[in-house]
């Protein structure tokens, strides 16, 4: 006969109530919520975000079907990129979202390479793979 073995998962869940706390009281975490709230605000702003993105995915397919990007393609692909960053709530935007984005991959990785380790990793065993790349990138 198996047996269930399950986790306490009353405890953890407290102690990530904690931490999510201590992440919405956070003066940065602020700072950058706002960032994010002004570009949502701002139709013109999400407008051209989200047109952009459309065109980014659309070449991302066709370089997934292997179709040769024309060059007026990536000309204008880069022209309007580069329009994203001269507007200062888009520029905004997309750094609190990479900001959040990497606090959540590095949350992410405690906790599996807590989980491979059986321990808690230290900090050189993180670096290794905080990019994602697993030390094959030139940032190590």
């Amino acid at each position: 006969m198996t047996t269930i073995v399950k986790m306490d998962k009353e405890i953890i869940m407290h102690k990530m109530q904690e931490l999510c706390s201590l992440l919405l009281q956070d003066e940065g975490y602020k700072e950058m919520r706002e960032m994010i709230d002004q570009f949502a605000a701002d139709e013109q702003a999400t407008e051209q975000y989200e047109r952009f993105m459309e065109k980014h995915q659309a070449l991302e397919e066709k370089e997934r079907q292997h179709i040769e990007l024309l060059e007026s393609e990536i000309k204008i692909y880069e022209e309007e990129e580069r329009a994203l960053y001269d507007h200062p709530l888009i520029r905004r935007f997309i750094y609190a979202q990479r900001e959040f984005s990497q606090l959540h991959q590095q949350i992410s990785n405690y906790f599996t390479k807590s989980v491979e380790l059986n321990r808690l990793p230290e900090a050189k065993e993180l670096k290794k793979e905080a990019c994602g790349c697993g030390g094959s990138c030139s940032g190590h």
